[in-house]
């Protein structure tokens, strides 16, 4: 295994960007390759962090510590490291941006910014799924939103001013609250463990506030508190009702590739922060949080569904799917149960591959038509065939085909909310009847947007259609592979998580 693996990992994106500042704007062909092999490379990374994982370890793996910064009564470290719950969403994460870059080579407008915004982005991202310091985590977290706010505000559509500011409002915002529950968090483990330094490491904080030895070293009051400013934070980033309107607008307005990452990257941030910091730090007050979660999750898996019904607009119908598909994501984690944990895992993956591939889609049509208006399409299939395959081919996967990867993570999550404890969730039975309706309103919109762009007649503006070029097949067949893979053979990815959850589930008590 590669030294410090991980710091190359995270650092090599950015060192790309640096080197891409330095390329004459004139140079396209050489700026678009640069950008590329980096990605291409720190996918390669990637891979091998993955093979070298050792499945059978629930705690953190590949671990880099340095310290870093000491302010007297704060300690700051440069801790990086990996788990079951990490390492997916990091090859997730290499994955959607490398053909993303390859999604963007269409863009012929200020191209040297964008791929150095979005290498910077990817930084960004690797950083917050290996960080184990909480300090660490909220910078890489604050590392993301800047490059978005420019790629929508720069190369978004007409709304992209007004977009690019909604995003940055809410999540930083957001972000502002999740900082001082960091703050709050760090002060009072280290006058309750009466230590003269404060810490951000996240194990030692998780020992300090999960100790069942010592459950009252911190009040439980200020434990719900602080757990209910972290859910506070990290909704708006999944987003959960009514702190997602941003998302609408990010999605709609955002250049098709920045979609892809948007969707399928960014928006996991919250989730995955409300496991490794909510869940990780906090469990008691996570689960006493079970029920109102799960309420939660339902009320953004039929609100998103409801509103896709309605959308006439075809990549604003797949933005809020997008929301629908998240409070899966939710309803499994508040489970509590091993199956209900990798149903959210596995649905933060699938969702990351298959709305990546929607969006590349919706994308693709309207470069050719100019138009995502469901009532000015029809027909599509007669002049495109390939394009619109691969649209049918990633609806059937969201809406839960069996051998594609969102059958297996929406099955995972209602097993894991039907069969949650009466003790965590009294009511889940019908909770998760009245969630389950979810899967046939996505079924409906998904169907009949399909059946609206692909078939019936053909406007005849659209007879002439080029369909899939070359370069498009790169992003169209990774993203699908990726969700039949995990379809076809779910091991590929429970056997990574199976330590992690098991370890979750056993610290809460579920």
């Amino acid at each position: 295994m590669i030294p410090n693996i991980l710091s190359w990992l995270v650092f090599l994106p950015l060192a790309g960007a640096l080197i891409l500042l330095v390329i004459p704007r004139e140079n396209k062909n050489v700026i678009r390759s640069l950008a590329a092999g980096t990605a291409l490379i720190t996918l390669i990374l990637s891979l091998i962090v993955w093979s070298g994982f050792d499945r059978g370890a629930s705690s953190a793996q590949m671990g880099v510590s340095y310290p870093w910064i000491d302010f007297g009564l704060l300690q700051i470290n440069y801790e990086l490291g990996i788990d079951g719950l990490s390492l997916p969403l990091l090859l997730l994460t290499t994955v959607v941006t490398t053909l993303g870059i390859f999604a963007s080579f269409t863009i012929q407008d200020r191209i040297k910014e964008y791929f150095v915004w979005t290498l910077v982005l990817m930084t960004g991202m690797l950083g917050v799924f290996t960080a184990l310091d909480l300090f660490l985590f909220f910078l890489f977290f604050e590392l993301t939103l800047i490059p978005m706010f420019f790629i929508i505000g720069i190369w978004g559509g007409k709304k992209r001013e007004y977009a690019s500011f909604k995003f940055l409002i809410y999540t930083g915002l957001g972000s502002g609250v999740m900082f001082l529950a960091f703050i709050a968090m760090a002060f009072k483990g280290s006058e309750a463990m009466g230590a003269a330094e404060a810490t951000f490491n996240m194990a030692a904080l998780a020992d300090i506030y999960a100790n069942p030895a010592n459950p009252e070293a911190v009040s439980a009051a200020f434990k719900t508190g602080l757990f209910a400013a972290l859910l506070l934070a990290f909704a708006v980033k999944l987003p959960i009702f009514p702190l997602h309107t941003w998302l609408p607008d990010a999605y709609a307005e955002a250049p098709v590739a920045a979609t892809m990452v948007l969707a399928g990257v960014l928006s996991k941030l919250g989730a995955y922060g409300l496991l490794r910091i909510g869940y990780g730090i906090l469990p008691d007050q996570a689960v006493s949080f079970a029920t109102f979660i799960a309420v939660l999750a339902v009320i953004n898996i039929l609100y998103g569904a409801c509103l896709a019904l309605v959308q006439t607009d075809l990549k604003k119908l797949i933005a809020y799917a997008s929301i629908s598909h998240m409070g899966i994501i939710l309803l499994g984690a508040a489970s509590f149960t091993e199956a209900g944990l990798q149903g959210a895992i596995f649905q933060m993956v699938s969702h990351g591959v298959i709305t990546a591939l929607l969006f590349f889609m919706v994308g693709a049509i309207y470069e050719r038509t100019k138009t995502r208006e469901l009532s000015e399409l029809g027909g599509l299939s007669k002049s495109i065939p390939v394009l619109t395959g691969f649209m049918l081919a990633a609806a059937l996967a969201s809406l839960g085909l069996p051998g594609l990867s969102g059958f297996v993570s929406e099955l995972l999550a209602f097993i894991g909310i039907f069969g949650a404890s009466p003790d965590v969730i009294p009511q889940a039975v019908p909770i998760a009847v009245i969630g389950a309706l979810g899967i046939i309103l996505t079924a409906a919109y998904l169907l009949w947007a399909v059946q609206r762009t692909a078939f019936g007649q053909l406007n005849e503006r659209f007879a002439g259609l080029k369909d899939a070029r070359p370069v498009e097949y790169i992003p169209m067949v990774g993203l699908l592979g990726v969700s039949l893979l995990i379809g076809i053979y779910p091991n590929v990815l429970s056997d990574v998580i199976n330590s992690t959850v098991i370890d979750f589930v056993s610290r809460i008590g579920g």
